[in-house]
């Protein structure tokens, strides 16, 4: 996947984040389209998924209990953890079918609102990259074990932007790269059980005398 973002191609384009994403929209967007009684989606840390492109909301709060200390975001905003060692893991995820098509979260989310220039799910496998986050890991600020990304890294970070046809056929074949790479850790982890279903057999029949025997 690296090598999709490295090997820019004719009419790409090298852009900022900060210039190509709204960085923390603000909270007040939900106070103008909802009353303090309207329920919205809570999404805390632990709903944050790794390698999940598409949030799954399952909790609901009022407004009221939420827009104060949570994060604000809304449908098709990228979500990004900015603590260790949720940043370093991957919790990342695009918000889908939110409960009135707003969300409020963990206040250690980014969020990432792009613009007409770039589709969702490029920057969510843009920020998906192992070497982003282990140059983001690089530049974190704060005490150990509450570590966070810094805002320069993140609203600094480079990206080769090429037009949205392009954006969409790369995003097409990562969706199926990925769902085969989904397909081959499913089969993988079968193997795996059968064969210490297969271990804890032996070892079963080995201190009941009874391998010997066979």
């Amino acid at each position: 996947m690296q090598s999709v973002f490295e090997n820019k191609g004719e009419g790409w384009e090298e852009k900022k984040l900060k210039e190509i994403c709204e960085i923390k929209p603000p909270k007040s967007e939900a106070r103008n389209k909802l009353k303090e009684t309207d329920v919205v989606s809570f999404v805390p840390m632990e709903d944050l998924g790794i390698n999940q492109k598409i949030l799954i909301p399952e909790k609901e709060r009022t407004l009221k209990e939420v827009e104060g200390s949570y994060t604000y975001f809304a449908n098709d905003d990228v979500l990004l953890a900015k603590i260790t060692p949720c940043f370093e893991n991957g919790k990342l995820s695009i918000a889908k079918n939110l409960k009135n098509s707003i969300g409020f979260g963990s206040s250690e989310y980014i969020v990432f609102r792009t613009n007409k220039n770039i589709f969702s799910e490029f920057l969510y496998y843009f920020l998906l990259r192992s070497q982003f986050r282990e140059e983001g890991a690089k530049r974190m600020t704060g005490a150990v074990g509450h570590k966070r990304v810094s805002k320069e890294f993140i609203e600094n970070s480079m990206i080769a932007l090429p037009p949205l046809v392009e954006q969409h056929l790369i995003v097409a074949k990562l969706n199926a790269l990925s769902a085969e790479t989904k397909k081959l850790e499913a089969i993988y982890a079968r193997k795996l059980a059968d064969l210490e279903e297969l271990k804890k057999s032996i070892l079963t029949k080995a201190f009941k005398g009874e391998l010997v025997n066979e």
